[in-house]
């Protein structure tokens, strides 16, 4: 079955604004020049004009088939690539989150998490999270080769930060621990399936028994019932014939 596109309307500023599924959206001011995918901002970023004013198209196509964004979160571009604004590429998440799943790299080193310091032979793995009080530093120590101290930092962020893979340098190092993962959760979930309905059987053969033994009692009372009714016949006929 080959997919159809689908598209869903919103209100901005009080003109209403088509958003598809294919990532593009369409204006429907004055302004209006058809479907479009936005126009990059030099940020990576699309844009689009409506009603005279700059709003971001992830924004849109969010805000039209997430949602609302909940307070304090950010919109997370999940394969990294802010430019594809498909839905199934756009997730609210904390801003913390968000920049677990960067794929931007500061410093002097080619991998994130990874610096030369100066004057040093050895490049350095620090991973900051958090900011402000809450700010927290993981110091991983110093390292001969770069790309081992690229893949310690990938391997404390996944086992120990819960990182998701966008936010490593290889993640296909750690794909096969996602389906794993994943195998795993799914073969909890079956067991307690399985549970609940072992349950859900003990419970139905438990009010199995007891509507047995309340037909077996109503048996036994419309019997005696029967013998008191020919009981009763017989009186009369003696009393009718003394």
């Amino acid at each position: 079955m080959i997919a159809t596109e689908t598209s869903k309307d919103i209100s901005v500023n009080g003109i209403r604004v088509t958003c598809y599924s294919d990532g593009s959206v369409e204006s429907h001011g004055r302004s209006s020049q058809g479907k479009s995918f936005g126009y990059d901002d030099g940020k990576g970023y699309r844009r689009l004009c409506v009603g005279f004013k700059l709003l971001s198209v992830h924004g849109l196509i969010a805000r039209a088939f997430l949602g609302p964004r909940p307070d304090n979160y950010d919109i997370d571009h999940i394969n990294g690539d802010s430019s594809n604004n498909a839905p199934s590429n756009l997730r609210y998440v904390t801003h913390s989150q968000n920049l677990r799943g960067s794929r931007k790299i500061t410093g002097n080193s080619k991998y994130r998490g990874v610096r030369w310091p100066a004057g040093k032979k050895k490049c350095r793995v620090t991973i900051d999270v958090g900011k402000g009080k809450s700010r927290r530093r993981y110091e991983l120590g110093y390292f001969d080769d770069e790309k081992e101290a690229a893949i310690a930092r990938d391997t404390f962020c996944y086992e120990a930060l819960n990182y998701p893979l966008e936010g490593l340098n290889f993640p296909e190092l750690f794909v096969d621990k996602e389906k794993a993962s994943a195998q795993v959760q799914s073969m909890q979930d079956t067991e307690e399936n399985i549970e609940r309905i072992q349950t859900q059987i003990d419970m139905i053969r438990q009010e199995s028994r007891l509507l047995s033994y309340r037909i077996d009692r109503m048996i036994e009372q419309r019997k005696e019932l029967q013998d008191e009714k020919r009981n009763l016949k017989d009186l009369l006929i003696n009393y009718k014939n003394p």
